[in-house]
């Protein structure tokens, strides 16, 4: 619930004040993160502790209580300063709770953009990694098709050789004429 302090005559202060307390009543005090967003988002890089702190605190600490004081820890004097610091809280509220429920809401967009954005940051490095998967396995593919293409020709070039070895040793055997030679042998 946004609530605007406009200075104009006194109906419409009157109105506000009205509206004001009526958000009191109800506990209203901004707006909180989206519904499941009450863990953070998850980082990219799930070893980036500091993101994922950081993304904690704000998740915690979005709403500002209009009504919270400073308690003071002053031997003698916290009882004073506290009962002065809940006096003043208690005459201003009307004059400064909208300011901070517009802080809060503000805080509150904010972390729901950085669950976004990290949301988003997670989604775009599942997609490289695919992509790079992806072409790890065409670059694979690639390579196995070059080296059933150098088997095949490795394979022509040894049936090759075989040939040309069948046919040296032919012409060696045969006699001049082309056809065989016979050795006779002499008793």
């Amino acid at each position: 619930m946004a609530i605007y302090w406009v200075h104009s005559d006194s109906d419409d202060a009157l109105t506000l004040m009205a509206a004001v307390e009526r958000a009191l009543e109800i506990g209203d005090t901004g707006t909180p993160p989206a519904p499941g967003a009450g863990s953070p988002a998850t980082p990219a890089n799930p070893t980036d502790a500091y993101l994922h702190d950081n993304l904690a605190i704000a998740r915690a600490t979005w709403s500002v209580d209009p009504h919270r004081i400073v308690q003071s820890r002053r031997p003698g004097l916290a009882a004073a300063i506290n009962a002065f610091q809940r006096l003043v809280r208690r005459a201003t509220w009307w004059y400064t709770l909208p300011q901070w429920l517009q802080i809060s809401e503000f805080h509150g967009a904010v972390v729901r953009a950085l669950d976004a954005l990290t949301e988003k940051e997670r989604r775009l490095d599942m997609r490289i990694r695919d992509m790079e998967q992806m072409r790890l396995q065409a670059h694979l593919f690639a390579l196995q098709q070059q080296i059933a293409v150098l088997r095949a020709e490795r394979a022509e070039l040894e049936r090759r050789i075989a040939t040309l070895e069948a046919q040296m040793v032919a012409p060696h055997s045969a006699g001049p004429d082309g056809g065989h030679r016979v050795s006779r042998v002499d008793s």
